[in-house]
């Protein structure tokens, strides 16, 4: 598709840290990231997400500690930067309905194929409910963005009694399914394990029943 973003692009306007103009646009600014995610990858993929902190991603990247602060305030700030590239990339790439919350059968099922598709240390963060829990974030900020866009449909209900029981269970099975579905060795074709997502969050399990 036209503008299709590739996962280490970014966008973000000229920021001031530590004193410092941070233009996104610079090269070295964008080479250092480029580092930063590389490390952070190999990272991923060798052992303990917990394990992954300032220190030891400056480190396997090279560059020192106030260059990383220059660029982001925590490590959280850096995780967040990540969702938010794969949420941009989903809604601008792949949902198709992105104002009609009503289509939870659509949204459960393209977010599935959509995560499907992501590269493995993405899938080892959203499976990892660990110290930034990358899942639980990634999928709350999916239902936020539908929101945003199209309303909220259980608008209606009472938010802490009613409305706070509906949303998490709807975040929590896609997520939850998405996890069983990498755990158990990701036996199910992705397009099935869509449909019977897609099934599960709008009927529940009663229509699988024979």
């Amino acid at each position: 598709m036209e503008g299709r973003r590739e996962p280490c692009e970014l966008r973000r306007p000229e920021r001031k840290r530590g004193g410092f103009v941070v233009n996104d646009n610079d090269l070295r600014v964008k080479r250092t990231r480029q580092l930063l995610r590389q490390a952070f990858c190999q990272l991923v993929a060798e052992g303990d997400i917990n394990r992954i902190t300032v220190k030891a991603l400056t480190e396997r990247a090279g560059i020192n500690r106030k260059t990383f602060y220059l660029h982001y305030e925590t490590i959280d700030d850096f995780y967040d930067e990540i969702m938010t590239e794969i949420m941009d990339d989903f809604f601008e790439n792949h949902e198709t309905t992105p104002n009609e919350p009503k289509d939870l059968d659509g949204h459960a099922r393209r977010f599935f194929l959509f995560m499907v598709g992501q590269p493995p240390y993405i899938e080892k963060l959203v499976c990892s409910p660990e110290y930034y829990d990358f899942g639980e974030r990634i999928y709350r900020s999916q239902m936020h963005r539908y929101r945003s866009v199209g309303g909220d449909p259980f608008g209606w209900m009472p938010p802490e009694e009613e409305e706070g029981l509906v949303l998490p269970f709807i975040r929590n099975t896609a997520l939850d399914f998405y996890r069983s579905w990498v755990g158990e060795g990701k036996k199910v074709a992705p397009q099935r394990a869509a449909d019977i997502l897609a099934e599960l969050t709008c009927n529940g399990a009663g229509r699988l029943m024979r």
